[in-house]
């Protein structure tokens, strides 16, 4: 019956429309160097109509477009270094895009600017930040992706003393069997983020979310978690608190801390609706996090830039980006610094439009006391849009970090009551702990569209928390279909669980 009525509303769809294509349209390619044949990635795909999207690392796009809005709408392609090519919607079928290089004329160059060094650049890109982007309030239409995954190299616990007899060796080697040594996981949301880039001004409306993960694994911690809840339930006074001893190093907890004692009286709509708030909450802060870091007290707050004197800085070209000329800038460090890359400064208006640059050292390598944490990766992608108003405004960030933690020693939790008679120590757990894990994290966000709003625009919309991401354990090309985000790549293409 169900899909007797979807052909009946399919073919409904067909009459009304005069018997013309569904009106959602999809373009996807892949964008390449017509000389190299090398995939060009972050390259800005848009309508002559405005909307826009960028390639994915892997050069690959999807855009979905309205087929009857405006019959001859034309698409172009854009990037730094690149012309611009456009085609007509309705002829565009081609799978891969080939971009030829632009040539740039010597009389072309600027001649109010052919002087400044590299470093003259740098002072005038850190001037007047305020008056070269759009730091007000703005409703942004956002794109936001994370993608992550944990592996264990070590995981081992050694029992050396435990008055808590449920602790034993034997029920740490089988929670500790549990722990997969891999996991891996993907998030993404659709959206409308308004605000600026002030911590208190921030408001999020998600339209569709998706998790990619394996919920039986999220599963195995929390059961470990009530278990460990459980058992210090039964153990531990309610009045206490714990000390915590790494050879030199003391901590105070209290027991709340390690074991939440409210009853739970929720019922499921409130339980249901305390999990949409908490996405809510949890999505607006990792994506507001990342973006405000931008920009400080009205200062592009870009580590290069902030520390610029720990660089050295060439010009080592002039192109340009659709029709406004640009300086590329390559850079590495004068001496203890830690990254590599290339600016490209809008020529004109002295203003950072991009930035691309990874680690060509580690950035942290800590090993004290049997603790260690090395921040052995880290790359960054940042663009900018210029908006009708002559400011720009991001367009697109990618993050991609990659870290080892690892403990390697002893340690001693006692826990103590001052109200109970006689002994002040009460149970006491003394361990060897193991642990070595090698982590991956990566952030996409891609906004497509920016527009200044007032005050009383922003105090009047308010958020509500009527999004659960839907579940899903291998990747769905359907998912996303009708909606215009930054295509997957092959790694999130190719995720699955295996059962």
């Amino acid at each position: 019956m169900k899909n007797y009525i979807h052909f009946f509303i399919f073919y409904l769809t067909l009459i009304l429309t005069g018997n013309q294509t569904l009106k959602s349209q999809e373009i996807s390619a892949v964008i390449k160097d017509s000389l190299t044949q090398e995939v060009i990635p972050f390259a800005t795909i848009y309508l002559s109509s405005g909307k826009g999207i960028i390639t994915n690392e892997e050069g690959r796009f999807k855009m979905q477009y309205d087929a009857f809005k405006k019959i001859d709408d034309s698409l172009f392609i854009s990037c730094m270094g690149y012309k611009t090519i456009g085609y007509p919607v309705r002829s565009f079928k081609d799978s891969i895009i080939f971009l030829p290089s632009k040539t740039i004329a010597l009389g072309s160059i600027i001649l109010s600017n052919k002087n400044l060094s590299a470093e003259d650049i740098i002072k005038e890109v850190k001037k007047n930040i305020a008056e070269k982007y759009e730091l007000g309030l703005t409703y942004k239409k956002v794109f936001f992706r994370e993608s992550g995954s944990q592996k264990f190299k070590d995981l081992n616990v050694k029992v050396k003393k435990s008055s808590i007899k449920e602790f034993n060796q034997a029920f740490w080697d089988s929670t500790l069997l549990k722990v997969p040594r891999y996991n891996e996981w993907h998030s993404e949301i659709l959206g409308d983020l308004y605000g600026d880039f002030s911590e208190e001004s921030q408001k999020l409306e998600i339209e569709k979310a998706l998790e990619l993960e394996d919920k039986e694994t999220t599963a195995i911690f929390e059961n470990i978690e009530k278990a460990f809840d459980s058992i210090l339930k039964q153990n531990v006074k309610t009045d206490s608190y714990f000390k915590l001893r790494m050879g030199i190093i003391s901590a105070k907890l209290e027991s709340d801390d390690l074991n939440g004692s409210e009853k739970d009286t929720l019922s499921q709509d409130e339980k249901l609706m305390n999990k949409k708030a908490s996405f809510l909450k949890w999505r607006k802060s990792v994506l507001t996090n990342l973006l405000r870091a931008l920009f400080e007290e009205e200062s592009l707050s870009i580590t290069v830039l902030d520390k610029s004197n720990r660089y050295d800085f060439e010009k080592i070209d002039f192109t340009y980006f659709n029709n406004t000329p640009v300086y590329v800038l390559k850079f590495e460090p004068s001496g203890s610094a830690d990254y590599a890359g290339k600016l490209y400064i809008d020529a004109d208006e002295m203003t950072l439009i991009r930035a691309e640059y990874k680690n060509i050292q580690n950035i942290r390598d800590i090993s004290l006391l049997g603790m260690s944490y090395k921040h052995y990766f880290k790359e960054v992608v940042i663009q900018f849009k210029k908006m009708s108003t002559g400011k720009y405004a991001l367009q697109y960030f990618e993050l991609t970090d990659q870290f080892e933690t690892g403990v390697n020693r002893s340690f001693t939790i006692v826990e103590k009551n001052k109200i109970v008679k006689g002994r002040n120590k009460q149970n006491e757990l003394k361990m060897e702990l193991n642990l070595h894990t090698n982590q991956y994290q990566k952030y996409q966000a891609v906004i497509f569209e920016t527009q200044s709003i007032s005050q009383e625009n922003f105090v009047t919309f308010e958020e509500k928390p009527d999004v659960l991401p839907v579940n899903l354990i291998q990747y769905d090309p359907t998912f996303w279909e009708g909606y215009t985000i930054i295509e997957p790549n092959e790694a999130i293409k190719a995720f699955k669980v295996e059962k």
